[in-house]
């Protein structure tokens, strides 16, 4: 009998809520793109309904993983910084996909501190055969290997460089650098005109091999939303 395939849409999306000057119109954005997952950092509780896992890291606002169509059973681990961590299953087309939002939560100056540990959170995750061929990864890392180059905290820091090859050493793979060569900017900082990519999406071999597209998406429209451009990716599962 011949496999039947759904496309299924992921966004991952940093809403920049504590300085953003149009919130709703964030939640309406991610309604017109209607995504099956949507990965979101510095985000507050839905506005528009959504099955939801939101973690509180400050005031209303934090990280999570929603969805208008699908329920998401959250998946419970010990970690360093449980705000900025969020890990859920959702069962699409009789598959369960594991769905991990991450946020670079920066402390004393760091993000690259928090993501390591987080990462070495992860690491029964990541390593498990439950739910491990279709996982997903993404959010506001805070982190590049462009910072390495361009700011690194001493002589010959390759701590960025390294968070990325730990995912990689994961068995997981880049989204965007599928579609992409060399970095696609997400960020458009207040202070530098350089194009940074803090943002990104990795996949489990299996889903990465069924994504196809990944795309960032740079809309004027959205800059009082947020200082971050959402990504979009799709998949055939």
């Amino acid at each position: 009998r011949k496999e039947s395939f759904l496309n299924i849409k992921v966004l991952v999306w940093n809403l920049d809520h504590w300085k953003s000057k149009n919130r709703l119109l964030g939640w309406e954005f991610i309604q017109k793109i209607n995504p099956d997952i949507a990965l979101l950092n510095e985000c507050p509780a839905s506005q528009v309904g959504f099955n939801s896992v939101h973690h509180i890291q400050s005031a209303d606002w934090g990280a999570g993983i929603f969805s208008p169509h699908y329920r998401i059973d959250e998946v419970k681990i010990d970690c360093c910084h449980p705000e900025a961590l969020v890990i859920g299953d959702t069962v699409i087309n009789s598959k369960t996909i594991r769905s991990i939002s991450l946020y670079g939560r920066i402390i004393d100056g760091f993000s690259i501190t928090t993501l390591h540990r987080s990462l070495s959170d992860l690491t029964p995750i990541f390593t498990s055969d439950e739910n491990r061929e279709l996982l997903l990864i993404g959010g506001d890392f805070n982190a590049s290997i462009q910072c390495d180059e361009r700011m690194p905290s001493f002589k010959g820091d390759k701590s960025h460089h390294l968070f990325f090859e730990r995912l990689k050493n994961f068995r997981l793979y880049d989204c965007l650098e599928k579609f992409h060569s060399g970095r696609i900017q997400t960020l458009r900082h207040s202070t530098s005109n350089y194009p940074w990519q803090n943002d990104y999406l990795f996949a489990s071999k299996e889903l990465f091999d069924k994504c196809f597209g990944c795309e960032v998406i740079d809309e004027t429209s959205l800059y009082s939303v947020s200082d971050h451009n959402p990504i979009i990716a799709n998949f055939d599962i």
